[in-house]
């Protein structure tokens, strides 16, 4: 199999660029998302193909009406100020790749190339350096899309018409406050505050596979809240209550992988600090393919 650099598809799109000297190997998912700021005061369908916008140039021109939010509660919204939107769009964009970026690496299976479905070739635009194992960063790109043509998210954005309403988000639609940092306390870990950007969160929902309407949450078999994560170490994760990337959030990312490699199987998520701890050594066939490589 040679190494595939670009896969586009209708779910997201991928890129995996080559090690370089002192340079990982980088498989970035590319997500292009339509932001919508909705006009609260009129009907519309998230998730659907109508999406009423509106931005305002002064406070005398902004619109009012009630919005649903996921629990179909109406909560009173305004539309947007013209420069407000633009200041959310550019937060939005860096506050979601700030929280999904530099956590997550994937290991390549280990063995020859008839054990591993990784050929040499491939194997080594994994490696960077002859002291660090081949490996590959989790990336994710947020390009923000003048319209939904083309895009693979399509977010409604409620601006709120007060402060401190209560608006529970959903992938389609979020309140402005989502960029902002969301502190919980659950009474299972009560020594534990739980900190998470909800932008990230909803965004990690279109990271979809294509049989699929939605990621999952970190433990969706579960009911209720649980699915949230019923163990601490999930509910920290960015698909649970937190912002950690786990090996359920290194899911999109393995699908591609496989892809772009052909190696099919035996991948293994690590995350960053795992990773500089363990300080493993390279694997036999990394330092036989070098050794070969600069006889």
């Amino acid at each position: 199999m040679t190494f595939r650099r670009t896969i586009v598809q209708s779910n997201f799109d991928s890129v995996l660029d080559p090690a370089g000297a002192g340079r990982a190997a980088k498989l970035t998912i590319r997500l292009k998302v339509a932001l919508l700021p909705r006009d609260p005061s009129v009907p519309g369908n998230a998730g659907g193909a109508q999406h009423p916008i509106h931005l305002a140039d002064t406070m005398a021109h902004v619109r009012y009406g009630p919005m649903p939010d996921y629990n179909q509660q109406p909560v009173n919204c305004r539309s947007w100020l013209a420069a407000e939107w633009n200041a959310f769009q550019i937060r939005f964009k860096k506050i979601v790749e700030l929280a999904w970026n530099n956590q997550m690496f994937l290991l390549p299976p280990e063995g020859s190339a008839d054990e591993s479905g990784l050929s040499d070739s491939v194997f080594l635009q994994l490696v960077s350096s002859a002291r660090v194992p081949a490996h590959v960063e989790c990336a994710l790109d947020v390009e923000l899309m003048a319209t939904t043509a083309g895009s693979h998210a399509q977010i409604e954005v409620v601006h709120l018409a007060q402060p401190n309403l209560n608006f529970r988000a959903w992938m389609h639609r979020i309140p402005h406050d989502c960029v902002d940092v969301t502190i919980r306390h659950k009474s299972q870990w009560p020594d534990t505050a739980l900190y998470q950007f909800v932008a990230a969160h909803e965004v990690g929902h279109w990271l979809r596979d294509l049989s699929a309407k939605h990621f999952e949450h970190v433990d969706a078999g579960l009911p209720g809240n649980a699915q949230y994560g019923h163990v601490l170490g999930k509910r920290m994760a960015m698909m649970g209550s937190g912002t950690l990337f786990t090996e359920h959030e290194a899911r999109p990312w393995l699908g591609r992988v496989r892809r772009h490699t052909g190696a099919l199987y035996k991948w293994t998520p690590i995350h960053r600090i795992h990773f500089n701890q363990a300080g493993a050594l390279p694997s036999d066939r990394q330092q036989q393919l070098l050794a070969a490589r600069h006889a």
